[in-house]
């Protein structure tokens, strides 16, 4: 039995939203296939927007219904389930989308092999996942709670759960390369949470669970790969867990830099405006010291 739920947002101006990442990563005039296509606000975008042709591929009837009239083409039906050969023939992608899907999938893997013979040589996968280890779940688990929601890290029709780390194992195991990893950030009070810390204690647990997870305020990820080909045999996992690490340790940097010239600030604030005759009192008492001696 399917479920009607309607996805129904506008892109937003505002960089830090899934749709508005996804759809940077897509040029104009391509061919794409949307698995997920919903009431069609991002296949609206590619085609009114970007001047590119899309496929659409979505299980609830009613939202495909608003999709249609921008889709060239409307598959309706469980890619799970879908004979892909005979819905699409020879056709082949520039880009294949999966925006917020892998987690309503029984075996995410078994998709993400059989739509690879779609996508052209030199194309990109792209897909939004939400990542369970953000830092209001790992609230919600330590005060015994794993309430499901309407909406968001834990839609009540997510049956997988990804962070990081096996995002990345299942696009390497199933064929693909990650080129880029973006995230939406939110903290714990920005999501569909209630996360309020009512006292010190429940603040230096979240602030302990913040220091401990790099990941604490990804709210999604947003992934961008492409197939591997024979030659590609190194893992890309440790060459992304170097790279993020240095771009936290980048982070922490400059955040330390520029709290060290906050202080030289502050220290050279107090020598002028408090401590500036005192200081020069020291001095001269230390020079007519000297002069004794």
């Amino acid at each position: 039995m399917t479920i009607s739920k309607k996805y129904l947002y506008n892109i937003p101006d505002d960089s830090n939203h899934a749709a508005t990442k996804i759809t940077a990563w897509i040029n104009n005039d391509q061919e794409i296939l949307e698995i997920g296509c919903a009431s069609g606000i991002q296949t609206r975008h590619f085609k009114e927007h970007l001047g590119c042709r899309v496929t659409g591929i979505e299980i609830d009837p009613l939202a495909a219904e608003d999709a249609r009239s921008y889709c060239e083409s409307l598959i309706i039906g469980s890619i799970e389930e879908l004979d892909l050969p005979k819905a699409l023939g020879d056709k082949r992608f520039d880009a294949i989308t999966l925006a917020d899907v892998l987690e309503h999938l029984v075996d995410p893997a078994r998709t993400l092999i059989k739509v690879r013979p779609f996508l052209k040589e030199g194309g990109n996968l792209i897909a939004s996942i939400p990542n369970i280890a953000h830092a209001a779940i790992c609230w919600e688990l330590a005060h015994g709670r794993f309430d499901y929601q309407k909406f968001g890290l834990l839609d009540s029709t997510h049956i997988r759960f990804f962070t990081k780390k096996n995002i990345i194992k299942l696009f390497e195991e199933t064929g693909y390369r990650i080129i880029s990893i973006e995230r939406v950030i939110k903290t714990p009070q920005e999501t569909e949470f209630t996360v309020h810390c009512g006292s010190a204690q429940d603040q230096s647990f979240l602030d302990w669970i913040c220091e401990q997870n790099p990941e604490a305020y990804t709210y999604q990820f947003i992934i961008k790969a492409c197939l591997t080909s024979n030659e590609q045999q190194e893992s890309s996992y440790q060459q992304l867990e170097t790279l993020d690490t240095i771009h936290q340790l980048e982070a922490k940097i400059s955040e330390l830099s520029r709290q060290n010239m906050g202080l030289k600030s502050q220290i050279a604030w107090l020598e002028n405006h408090r401590f500036g005759r005192l200081t020069n009192l020291v001095d001269r008492l230390r020079n007519k010291q000297q002069k004794k001696s």
